[in-house]
Order: structure tokens, then sequence, then C-alpha cells
């Protein structure tokens, strides 16, 4: 698989549904034996099942969405059950899986996949510092 930005963020972006700097971002840490992201019709973090969620980070902080590219802080998930992982999928936060909306899905990085241990092992998800940072459009 690849790298993509799900096309229904895509057309939620251009319907002014997304308001990157000011929404709830967050993370979401994915085993693909458990889930097939769908780039057409993915829409909610409930297309995604839950027994392919290895775990959601807390809240992305310093969002800054500048000249169509998007930035924030690294993310550190200290507390991680060190569970096999291949994909993280950024979303916005919602009330609810049902209206959490999936922004994009990488399984090409460097530190993909990551093994684990079965034991606490911190995760730090590190965004790129060159000029496309996060996202960029």
């Amino acid at each position: 698989m690849a790298n993509f930005i799900y096309k229904k963020a895509k057309e939620s972006l251009l319907n002014g549904e997304f308001n990157l700097s000011s929404n709830n971002l967050k993370v979401l840490l994915i085993d693909k034996s458990l889930y097939t992201p769908n780039e057409n019709s993915d829409r909610y973090v409930s297309d995604v099942p839950s027994n392919a969620i290895k775990k959601r980070s807390n809240s992305m902080t310093n969002v800054v969405s500048s000249l169509g590219v998007l930035d924030a802080d690294n993310i550190s998930m200290t507390d991680y059950n060190g569970q096999y992982f291949d994909g993280i999928v950024l979303y916005q936060n919602g009330t609810s899986d049902s209206n959490s909306k999936l922004i994009f899905f990488i399984d090409t990085s460097s530190g993909l996949p990551f093994v684990g241990s079965n034991t606490n092992t911190p995760v730090t998800i590190i965004w790129s510092d060159s000029n496309t940072k996060i996202l960029s459009i």
C-alpha cells in the first residue's frame, strides 16, 4: 500500500468542513492485517475495525496551518503497550467514532512497521522537518 489522503477528507476540505489549525487532531496506530484502508470510501474512524486500532494518541499540540502546510509538535505515547502496528491514521476527533473524520493514512515511513515487544514501550511519531511537514496541499 502507499501513503494517501482519504478522498472523503479531500471532499470535506473542499467543502470547508475542516479547520486543521483549530480542530482536535489525533492519531491512530493501526494493524493493517486487521484493516484494509479504502482511500475512496472510508470517511470516519468507525470505518476502521476497533481491533485494528492499537492506540489512540492524545490531541496534537501546537497545530499550525500556513500556506497549505500542516505542522504540529511530535506525538509521544509513553504508555504504549508494545503491540505490533504498521500504519498511522491522522483524524479529526469528533464526539464519537462515527463523526471523527479520517484525514490520511501512512504505512510507508521510517519506523514502520513497529515490530513491538508486547511490553510497555514509548512510541514517538516524529513529523518531517522538510518543507511539507505533516501534510502539504
